[in-house]
């Protein structure tokens, strides 16, 4: 099954050397950075064409100021930076390209709500609609956007992964604010959503999707309470999953925990009988990274 995922990806690629969301559509950082995460997994000579031709588009897509737009079509920095800093920091050749990536993450901050909120959430955090501290600084989706779960924990991986080239107290203090961000936003029975675990009052669900991606971003803290209980409760939220793309990002991330992932697997390859991903080229890497162990990509 690994070597049909892996055809399907050599497939989808587009003429100037990235991949589009799905077959067919332009050049997508995201998408990009996932294929060739995928296709370096495998460790074949035989990809390494189509492995050069991704890594030069995603390099020419790089910004001046070190971030990568979204895609070929929508130049707008974008959280996608973070996942192609992941991607680059594999190939020693562009090296430099990540580290670029990883000192613009650095400068963004996600906007806060202001000094009114500030002390509403000190005196009465009770009238709040949101309860979140709003003292902490994530990662957003675009620059001078509200921080949420799933860019601060992509963002949180690239820079764990470059952390010894980049200046010490300064990505030391923005891992602690991203770390803090993503416990401040767990819902209380485990697990997030992408950024709110009570509004008006009212528990949100976490999502499973999220959770192992954040649950990767900390995995750092595997022992602590908090990680703990959002692995029971991704496990629980799994029962009922059947999407490829959730069960690939549970697999990377019971890897990481040293969990034993085999029905999962199964699953994922159910999902692909049923499905075909939807010929989505983001669910297909996942895939191919889950069944090759390809955990080591997001190991920190």
């Amino acid at each position: 099954m690994v070597e049909q995922w892996v055809d399907l990806l050599l497939q989808n690629q587009n003429q100037d050397g990235g991949w589009g969301i799905v077959p067919g559509k332009h050049s997508h950082t995201e998408a990009s950075a996932f294929a060739l995460l995928a296709l370096n997994s495998m460790k074949s000579p035989v990809l390494e064409q189509a492995v050069n031709k991704g890594l030069q588009w995603l390099g020419q897509q790089q910004n001046a100021d070190g971030s990568w737009p979204l895609s070929s079509q929508v130049r707008e920095t974008s959280w996608s930076t973070a996942l192609a800093v992941l991607a680059l920091t594999s190939f020693p050749p562009f090296y430099q390209h990540a580290l670029q990536g990883a000192q613009w993450l650095l400068q963004q901050k996600g906007q806060t709500p202001g000094w009114r909120e500030s002390l509403r959430y000190r005196w009465a955090p009770q009238t709040l609609p949101i309860q979140l501290n709003p003292h902490l600084e994530g990662w957003s989706w675009v620059p001078n956007s509200f921080s949420w779960v799933e860019p601060t924990s992509y963002a949180l991986i690239a820079l764990k992964k470059l952390r010894f080239s980049l200046p010490g107290s300064i990505v030391t203090e923005r891992i602690r604010q991203g770390e803090l961000l993503v416990y401040d936003r767990m819902c209380e029975e485990g697990g997030w959503n992408y950024g709110n675990p009570r509004v008006l009052g009212e528990k949100l669900p976490p999502y499973p999707d999220i959770t192992a991606i954040a649950l990767i971003a900390l995995q750092e803290h595997m022992a602590v309470d908090a990680n703990q209980l959002s692995l029971q409760a991704l496990c629980q939220m799994l029962r009922q999953v059947r999407s490829g793309l959730t069960l690939g990002w549970s697999v990377l991330c019971f890897s990481l925990y040293g969990q034993n992932a085999a029905e999962y697997k199964a699953k994922i390859t159910d999902s692909y009988v049923r499905t075909h991903f939807l010929n989505e080229t983001k669910s297909i890497a996942l895939a191919v990274l889950a069944f090759q162990d390809g955990s080591g990509a997001f190991r920190v």
